[in-house]
């Protein structure tokens, strides 16, 4: 393998860098590198790797590009609204450097096929926006003895880790319980832009470091407050009772069962609602988003006083929560279950599915 005149000049800013030069340049292009999450940190983490000159990238994600998505995926434009995302990366990933072959890759990561997936990466970037996912990807990344790179942003936050499965600590060991947490995605907690990027460009560097050999974050953890300019790191140790690597590892039926919430689809939540005596449907979004739209028949409540066990509900009625996704809904609905209430139930998707399958008069502006 040899660099082209095209790659010597394209690359010639990086090349200049003490002990990278064309040695290091040839392992960039020789490396392969999956990222998860194609959004506020994957695009730009993406972005940055195909400019570096990472031979092959894959991309994964689902889902298309919405308007909300661009103060911070910077990849995407107007135009890009409503396509794919895996779709429209490749595109622009291949129009800024046709050198990098880049696979895309639509659809959900499950537990039962993301080491397939992965398994023909050198490195994993974890780009992702839940504890559950991220969770997925370090068993898979233990299994597959597959080191990488875990960032995540959160409102003015982030955080920032390199894993070495069996060498060093993982994600289990950093957070035990992390994969029963249902956290807020970006979308229903919040996040700036710049915040994302500044993120992005840190973890883009961690793999890059990886592939040239370079000493990284590993076995430590960065947390960055961008609101007060306040950064630490700090050492993490392996647990010997670590429920993904240690001791404590074991089947995952308890931790299904934790998840496992009652579901009801956006078309049999409609039937119910046009027959007698339907559920009461409760909105856990901010209010603002529930004065821009909501279900036709709702009702919104806080969820912090929802979480605190207020809102006035009663025991015995029936009852269907929804946000934007599912994450705020599936929080409040163990809070509700573990209240005594047991007509309880999460519609599908939120909002978003709602939207998608309703009929027109069923959503109010």
């Amino acid at each position: 393998m040899t660099l082209t005149k095209e790659e010597l000049i394209r690359y010639s800013r990086q090349l200049a860098i003490p002990g990278l030069g064309p040695a290091g340049q040839l392992k960039l292009k020789a490396a392969k590198v999956a990222v998860i999450g194609a959004g506020g940190l994957g695009t730009l983490v993406l972005g940055y790797l195909a400019g570096a000159g990472v031979g092959e990238i894959g991309v994964f994600d689902f889902g298309p590009v919405e308007l909300s998505n661009l103060h911070r995926q910077l990849m995407y434009g107007i135009g890009d609204v409503g396509l794919l995302k895996t779709g429209q990366v490749k595109k622009h990933l291949r129009e800024s450097n046709p050198e990098v072959r880049v696979n895309a890759n639509e659809g959900l990561l499950t537990r039962e096929n993301i080491c397939a997936a992965l398994a023909g990466y050198d490195y994993i970037a974890d780009c992702t926006d839940n504890f559950i996912t991220r969770a997925a990807i370090n068993k898979a990344c233990l299994q597959l003895k597959k080191t990488y790179v875990h960032g995540a942003v959160y409102q003015f936050e982030g955080q920032l880790a390199v894993f070495e499965p069996h060498a060093g600590p993982c994600l289990g060991c950093l957070a035990p319980g992390a994969e029963l947490l249902e956290d807020q995605t970006c979308a229903e907690a919040g996040v700036m832009g710049p915040a994302a990027g500044a993120v992005a460009s840190m973890q883009a560097l961690e793999v890059l470091k990886l592939i040239l050999g370079l000493e990284t974050l590993k076995g430590k953890f960065a947390m960055l407050d961008f609101r007060l300019a306040d950064f630490n790191v700090v050492e993490l140790k392996k647990r010997e009772d670590c429920p993904a690597c240690g001791s404590a590892a074991g089947p995952e039926s308890k931790f299904l069962e934790a998840l496992a919430v009652d579901l009801i689809t956006p078309e049999a939540l409609k039937a119910r609602m046009a027959s007698g005596g339907a559920p009461r449907v409760l909105d856990l979004r901010y209010a603002w988003e529930h004065d821009l739209c909501h279900i036709a028949g709702d009702t919104w409540v806080d969820f912090d006083e929802l979480q605190k066990g207020g809102a006035g509900l009663s025991l015995g009625e029936e009852i269907v929560l929804y946000c934007k996704g599912q994450s705020k809904a599936a929080a409040a609905f163990r809070t509700l279950r573990n209240k005594g209430f047991n007509k309880v139930s999460v519609l599908k998707g939120g909002i978003d599915a709602w939207a998608e399958k309703a009929e027109k008069g069923m959503i109010r502006y």
